[in-house]
């Protein structure tokens, strides 16, 4: 008989799938031991509770593998807990990134996990191969836990003691581990609910101390081969569009940064061409040569976002995290390059870091809206095993860190009447940043979401380019009425500061035993609660809102120009406005149920509007004034039409439903394209 193994990486579902990238993980664990063991062994992945919950009470497993990250850690111990219920002697392993570098917290860590039998450290298929051979090898389950095994650790059911083996070496040659894709392990998550998972690289050359990919242990950069690359990229996209699935996600930590890595761009577009597939992607972009990565991911076009993550913008703050950038004449220049081609970049901060303040923090944002950068994205600081910020007690003294607890976004579930919570540890304060402070900085980056970061106010910002007004400027400006916007638009804004308050807890214990009382689970359940706080409240105000923060943005932006321009031009002025007002109206009236997404407007304007966004020479809209206003319909395309339905399809059309969507798209809500309604021409925009 072969030995039975379930490997699991389990997403919550309480508020439809929270985790929805294929169990990538666990997938080359598998493909590696099927490899060694071949029909010795039996292995099953899963990715969906339910299903699992029904495989370990039909038939249980002699090895439960389970994944531990910060998303899953509690989900995962409900099963291993469940396992050891039904069968003491199933053994449980686990492995993944939740799980501290030093032995005296591995040691806490286990003891506060005692149904956990073994947990790796570091990469997982060798060592899992290894756990493998001891059960078969060993008289006894118990007996698999007699001597050390490299790799991973456990607590001796012998005596107690902490049992640790030596560290194994990274995989060189990662054409080892057998594609789990190519080979059909991960055939049953082509079910057009999941997004594929990809890795052509690991390791990273940088040593960011807020991230545990810093240590030592990953700094050199192991590669998949090309003809694994092909074979495996080409074969999820035959089953990706069969199984209606447009999306893709990159594992690597700094795409585009190896030379390769532009034949890989080459490989997906030409995927794309031939089977639709993929329609998007996200992925991390390398953190240095900015230039080498927009050259690298040029085919990709719209479909990829250039993460021009930055973390912050002061240099002492950068010495403190162990992180450099590149200049800021650089960054401006690949920011400016990225715009000139239409293709998204997203700037990426973390609040707070050690040593930024409520001033620097703001300076950084305000000098990178200068930049010309499509999205500002501000993380809260995660305080992550195999960091400072979670495993060193004297680092967190030092910088005075002041740390809550917060549900993971939609991490919750119900298991046969069982509550479970994931939840994250953030840093919310600091010596040289308070809580009000950190409060502050999320409210101006609310702003600059709603302003900057949802594309609808492009063409007003090239108007206030073009009359010499910096874009921070004008969000400086806006933000000195935060306090005073009419009741509706202050509604959200009070909203968004109260949420971004209650959503934080003294300890984990408090959150889990709040939202166990039935009434508040009930709130998660209905998207009232455990949302995204930031993308909740952008669709609230630009769905329910939207005419009426036009109409304060244009007021507001108005008299910044009256007191900017000379008074005899604030006639044409105000008329130019008018018309950039319809326009943004016209383009930004989102689709926001399945039944209008064919829907369209047409709306008159007295300036070639068109025609000044297309133009090169940089001339101003008054020199596109027209004599016969012109009528401009405003509508959907196929492809952003499919990407609405797919997404209304898997997380419904209310707000946190369109957040989510707002999350997988990295931000890029669809808009409606506008063309000249007329005999003669039919031209487009884009």
């Amino acid at each position: 008989m072969s030995l039975r193994i379930y490997l699991a990486d389990p997403t919550h579902m309480g508020f439809g799938i929270a985790a929805e990238a294929f169990p990538l993980n666990i997938g080359l664990v598998a493909s590696y031991a099927k490899k060694v063991f071949g029909k010795a062994i039996d292995i099953s992945l899963f990715k969906y509770p339910e299903e699992l919950l029904e495989a370990l009470r039909d038939r249980p497993p002699h090895i439960l593998g389970c994944s531990n990250y910060t998303w899953n850690c509690n989900l995962s111990y409900h099963f291993t807990e469940l396992a050891k219920s039904i069968n003491p002697e199933i053994l449980t392993v686990w492995g993944g990134t939740n799980y501290p570098f030093q032995a005296h917290q591995q040691e806490s860590l286990l003891r506060r996990r005692l149904k956990v039998d073994l947990h790796i450290f570091y990469e997982g298929e060798q060592v899992f191969s290894k756990i493998i051979e001891r059960f078969i090898t060993a008289p006894t389950p118990r007996e698999t836990l007699k001597d050390p095994i490299d790799g991973c650790q456990f607590i001796s059911p012998a005596d107690g003691s902490f049992v640790s083996g030596e560290e194994i070496p990274r995989i060189k040659n990662l054409d080892t581990i057998p594609s789990p894709y190519s080979t059909g392990l991960m055939d049953k998550f082509f079910d057009g609910k999941l997004t594929p998972m990809m890795e052509t690289s690991r390791g990273c050359p940088f040593k960011c101390n807020f991230c545990n990919a810093g240590d030592a242990y990953f700094t050199s950069v192991n590669k998949f081969s090309d003809d694994y690359i092909e074979e495996e990229f080409t074969y999820i996209a035959q089953k990706a569009r069969d199984a209606n699935v447009t999306g893709a996600y990159l594992a690597d930590n700094n795409f585009a940064m190896i030379p390769r890595d532009a034949k890989t761009a080459k490989l997906l577009n030409s995927l794309k061409i031939k089977f639709n597939w993929p329609q998007s992607i996200l992925g991390w972009t390398g953190k240095n040569s900015k230039k080498k990565v927009i050259e690298a991911t040029r085919l990709l076009g719209k479909d990829f976002n250039i993460n021009m993550a930055v973390q912050s913008m002061d240099d002492s703050v950068l010495k403190n995290t162990k992180r450099a950038n590149i200049s800021l004449e650089d960054y401006r220049d690949v920011a400016e390059s990225l715009s000139r081609e239409g293709r998204p970049q997203i700037a990426e901060l973390i609040t707070p870091l050690p040593g930024e303040t409520l001033q620097s923090q703001l300076a950084g944002i305000n000098t990178l809206l200068d930049t010309g950068v499509s999205r500002i994205q501000s993380n809260t600081l995660t305080m992550l095993h195999g960091t400072p910020y979670k495993d060193n007690v004297d680092f967190l003294a030092e910088h005075q860190y002041v740390s809550k607890y917060r549900l993971v976004i939609r991490n919750f579930s119900e298991i046969e009447n069982t509550h479970i919570f994931d939840v994250e540890e953030v840093g919310i304060a600091t010596k040289d940043m308070s809580f009000e402070d950190y409060l502050e900085t999320r409210k101006y980056l609310f702003l600059v979401e709603i302003c900057n970061n949802c594309d609808i106010f492009k063409p007003l910002q090239r108007y206030l380019k073009q009359n010499h007004i910096k874009n921070s400027k004008w969000i400086q400006h806006l933000s000195g009425y935060l306090d005073r916007f009419p009741n509706k638009v202050d509604e959200v804004f009070r909203s968004f500061s109260a949420d971004t308050t209650s959503e934080l807890w003294d300890s984990e214990e408090a959150l889990i035993s709040h939202y166990s009382i039935p009434s508040n689970f009930s709130k998660l359940l209905k998207g009232e609660a455990g949302h995204n706080v930031i993308y909740k409240h952008r669709v609230w105000m630009l769905s329910q809102n939207l005419t009426d923060w036009l109409e304060i943005v244009f007021k507001l932006t108005q008299d910044l120009l009256v007191s900017h321009l000379p008074k005899s031009s604030h006639k044409t002025m105000i008329d130019e406005l008018t018309d950039l007002h319809r326009f943004i109206k016209g383009k930004s009236g989102y689709s926001y149920s399945l039944d209008d997404l064919d829907n369209h407007s047409v709306i008159g304007f007295n300036y070639d509007i068109l025609g000044w966004l297309n133009s090169k020479d940089n001339k101003h809209l008054s020199s596109f004034m027209i004599k016969e206003p012109i009528a401009l319909k405003f509508f959907l395309d196929d492809k952003d039409k499919l990407i609405l339905r797919n997404c209304f399809t898997r997380y419904g059309t209310e707000l946190n439903g369109i957040a989510r969507l707002l999350q997988r798209t990295a931000g890029k809500m669809p808009e409606r394209l506008p063309i000249i309604v007329s005999e003669q021409t039919n031209r487009p925009l884009f």
